[in-house]
């Protein structure tokens, strides 16, 4: 694989991969690889903000175009002392600027940058390892501040990597030489899974990262839209180890030389106005989520908050990483145009990491293609026009645009691997420029996915996407998956690792006999998991069996359970060679069909809120109307209150049982993700006025714990004449709380997300 000094594609390709035709977009020049391109923007716009992060405490942070070149210059120096271009570099970051630096100081040094999940502090690194493992990870980059959270005695795979603080690297750039790259060369590996088993590596090259983001350059239109050489402005809440926060948020404004924003993905969960605000303060041009983003936009916010944004410089909103809804878009406008959003601005576009990132998209916004299909066709793998059919028998559909520049698609039925008839739905294959290179070390896997061809005329090599859908006037519609992969608020998980998780939960659950998978309600995507129990446990504790597997799941994945099926022993749909029937298996839990020795089920995922806009999952809290310090009995009273409250939103959230909760019980053994973490900061935030970090639940893992420490902070509170939120804010600004907010995020693959893949 390693041709010379720089790693390059493993096979031939029939057509060109190296750098994009030009859109006359002045700012890109003729680079034909990362460097150039940095390095001609700094040349270009040296004193030009590059990018600037917005922390939680709202503190800018800005590098400019000359800085980061000169930090990637001093990065790649001190690498290319320790390490050889192709070797691997994990790139472990909390959301900031660090890592913008780091990828280019990979770029710089011919180094293959491969960006991970920032794991939680001090706790097991299943997915890091796996990673590690499958790249032959050698270096492994990070903050001074983050290596002195990690335990990497948990690890000898990650202990044995040479760990760099990239924040203690001065500016000097002495001994570096640039390396000898062109459009061929591998640029960084992007892990797809979004789980803790055989993670797997898409090689991208620089050509097909030069390509992707001109094919975004003209779909997006934003060369036509700001005019000639623009300074691009956007704002990216989506992870930076997640392809769509990578590739748009990043990489796309160095392509376009333009000024990117960033905040935290904790940041956007805490508060999805912050997201709006941001693009409102900065007048942002372009940004955009999955769906679930826009969904949370709705229904996280109050009309008093909306009517203080300016969102009508927003003109590009991509929506993609996981299926668009129409219902979401109209609300999410209804909700917005008040402040200036128009409807015009979405962008639903199709992509995957596969493709690098875009493969499919319209030329420029101009409102979203809604089209109604028959319920009953989709089920048969077909596609037929809704006319006056019942909305009831009615399917409405997103398009997610087409091809653009040299980017192309078929639909293909993929037992046959022949185009499909013009109403028939198919497996989507894409072929191009941007297709990436393979999966990183597995050569029969990449031979399946990434070189197929038609079987009658042999067009190819050709993607195969994994995705089902059709065409139609030039439109893709994406209508499901061939693949069992789920998609939750963004993020890919494959269900084998979940049952895998699952099933070694608890010692009745019976060996490979569980399914996972994901069902529509209130307009989210929600995770399932049916197992069979072991016929010689059948006396278990039906109830503790289900709250340890939502305990794993939560703990493993970030994800939380929202129905789990106990079924009988050899009560789950198989094949009549013993495959495990997902699809078969939903259809039954839907149905009512399944053979069900015990069933839960969570609450609906969106909370009733009262008229100001608290959540009302309970008795309000009442607080102490006094300026003077808390005596301590008033303080434990409170903090009974606090404990009462919390127990009470365990019972609605968790869909646990009062009498199952218990004051001294971690949250997590109740299921709960990282999204529900935040949302509970939230809810007490609002009920006890005071300004608390998103991730109190992680440093107060329990009611008790958690509720002895609100009830100190609100007794000190009521003792500062007029404090409120902003003085809390100046106060709790530092420390380890801060960190910890930034360093939880979405998870992988991904956008997001999540997001993102």
């Amino acid at each position: 694989m390693i041709t010379g000094p720089m790693i390059k594609n493993p096979a031939s390709r029939d057509f060109a991969s190296s750098a994009p035709p030009s859109s006359g977009f002045a700012s890109t020049g003729n680079a034909s690889n990362l460097i150039e391109l940095l390095m001609s923007q700094a040349e270009r716009a040296g004193e030009q903000r590059a990018f600037t992060f917005l922390g939680d405490d709202d503190v800018e942070t800005s590098i400019t175009y000359a800085e980061l070149d000169r930090r990637a210059r001093s990065i790649a120096a001190r690498l290319s002392r320790m390490a050889r271009p192709g070797d691997r570099a994990l790139l472990v970051y909390p959301s900031g600027l660090d890592f913008i630096s780091a990828f280019f100081g990979c770029v710089y040094a011919g180094v293959l940058a491969v960006p991970a999940t920032f794991p939680k502090p001090r706790r097991p690194m299943p997915r890091l390892i796996s990673i590690t493992k499958d790249c032959g990870a050698k270096l492994a980059l990070t903050t001074t501040a983050s290596l002195a959270m990690f335990d990497l005695s948990l690890s000898p795979e990650l202990a044995q990597l040479h760990w760099i603080a990239t924040d203690e690297t001065d500016d000097a750039v002495n001994g570096w030489e640039r390396p000898p790259i062109n459009g061929d060369d591998l640029c960084f590996l992007q892990y797809t899974s979004g789980s803790t088993s055989e993670p797997k590596g898409v090689m991208v090259s620089h050509g097909n990262l030069l390509a992707n983001m001109e094919l975004i350059l003209v779909g997006n239109g934003v060369d036509r839209q700001l005019g000639e050489n623009p300074a691009r402005r956007g704002v990216f809440w989506l992870p930076a180890y997640h392809d769509m926060g990578l590739i748009c948020g990043i990489l796309g404004a160095v392509y376009e030389g333009g000024h990117s924003v960033l905040m935290s993905p904790t940041s956007f969960l805490h508060r999805p106005i912050r997201w709006l605000q941001a693009i409102s303060k900065y007048q942002a041009e372009v940004s955009g989520a999955p769906n679930f983003a826009f969904e949370l936009c709705v229904r996280k916010t109050k009309p008093e908050e909306r009517a203080q944004l300016d969102l009508q410089s927003w003109r590009v909103a991509f929506c993609s990483a996981e299926p668009v809804r129409p219902e979401t878009l109209e609300r999410f406008t209804q909700a917005f145009a008040p402040a200036g959003f128009s409807s015009e601005s979405f962008y639903p576009c199709y992509g995957l990491a596969e493709a690098t990132l875009m493969a499919a998209g319209n030329r420029g916004p101009g409102g979203v293609a809604v089209k109604r299909v028959l319920r009953a066709a989709l089920a048969e793998h077909c596609w037929a026009d809704a006319q006056d059919d019942p909305e009831s028998h009615v399917q409405r559909m997103v398009g997610c645009g087409g091809e653009l520049l040299d980017q192309r698609l078929a639909i293909v039925d993929p037992h046959t691997r022949l185009r499909t008839n013009r109403h028939a739905i198919g497996e989507i294959w894409t072929k191009g420029p941007c297709v990436a290179q393979g999966y990183w070390g597995r050569e029969e896997e990449t031979q399946h996915v990434f070189r197929a061809r038609l079987a009658d005329t042999g067009d190819g090599p050709y993607l195969r996407t994994g995705d089902l859908g059709f065409m139609h006037e030039g439109q893709l519609f994406v209508t499901g998956r061939v693949k069992d992969v789920i998609i939750i608020r963004g993020r890919n998980h494959y269900p084998q690792d979940i049952e895998h998780t699952a099933e070694k939960a608890h010692p009745a659950l019976a060996y490979g006999a569980g399914a996972a998978f994901a069902i529509e309600s209130n307009n989210q995507e929600r995770l399932i998991v049916v197992h069979e129990i072991d016929r010689h446990h059948r006396d278990t504790d039906f109830d503790d069996v289900i709250r340890r597997i939502r305990a794993a799941v939560a703990d493993e994945h970030e994800l939380e359970v929202a129905g789990v099926a106990l079924i009988r022993q050899a009560g789950l749909p198989r094949t009549t060679s013993g495959k495990k029937q997902r699809v078969r298996c939903r259809e039954l839990y839907l149905a009512s069909e399944l053979n069900l020795l015990s069933h839960w089920t969570a609450a609906e995922p969106a909370a009733p809120r009262a008229a100001n806009g608290r959540a009302v999952h309970g008795t309000p809290i009442p607080l102490p109307r006094t300026n003077r310090p808390l005596g301590e009995d008033e303080i434990e009273r409170l903090g009974q209150q606090i404990e009462d409250w919390l127990l009470q939103w365990l019972t609605n959230r968790a869909g646990t049982p009062l009498g199952d909760t218990a004051r001294d019980r971690a949250f997590a053994e109740y299921g709960l993700d990282s999204l529900a973490a935040v949302e509970l900061s939230q809810e007490l935030e609002h009920s006890l006025d005071v300004k608390l970090s998103s991730v109190i639940a992680w440093k107060y893992p329990t009611p008790a714990s958690m509720a002895r420490y609100l009830a100190g902070k609100v007794g000190g509170a009521a003792a500062t004449s007029g404090a409120g939120p902003t003085a809390l804010r100046k106060r709790n600004a530092a420390g380890f709380a801060r960190l910890l907010a930034e360093i939880e995020s979405l998870g992988d693959d991904d956008v997001r997300r999540q997001l993102a893949e």
